[in-house]
Formats: C-alpha cells, structure tokens, sequence
C-alpha cells in the first residue's frame, strides 16, 4: 500500500531542498555577474568614445 501523505512530504521537501540550493548559487554568482556587466559597461563606453572622437575628426577635416 502507498502512503500519500509521505510522498507528498517528500515532494514538499525536495522543492524546498531544490528552491534553496538554486537561491544559495544565484547569491554565490550575482558577485561575479554584477563585475562581467560592470566590464562590458567600461568596454562599451571606451569604445563609443574612440567611435564620436573618430567621428567629430572626420566631420573637422582632420583625418587621424
């Protein structure tokens, strides 16, 4: 004979075990996460610095 109830409680203890293991790695990467798109923040403005200083050259008739 099956006992319901316990299955249910395993069930229930699994996705509680489950749901608090993926919360403990998304607070272990969010660090790391937050640095790699603080980077591409710096790479990008770098780059669309050098693009309108290029372009306010071109537009003053220097060619650098």
């Amino acid at each position: 004979m099956k006992h319901f109830q316990n299955d249910t409680t395993a069930s229930i203890a699994t996705a509680i075990s489950g749901s608090s293991a993926v919360i403990t790695f998304a607070q272990i990467y969010t660090p790391l996460v937050t640095f790699g798109v603080a980077i591409l923040g710096i790479v990008s403005g770098i780059l669309a610095i050098v693009y309108w200083v290029k372009k306010i050259n071109k537009l003053d008739g220097k060619n650098h």
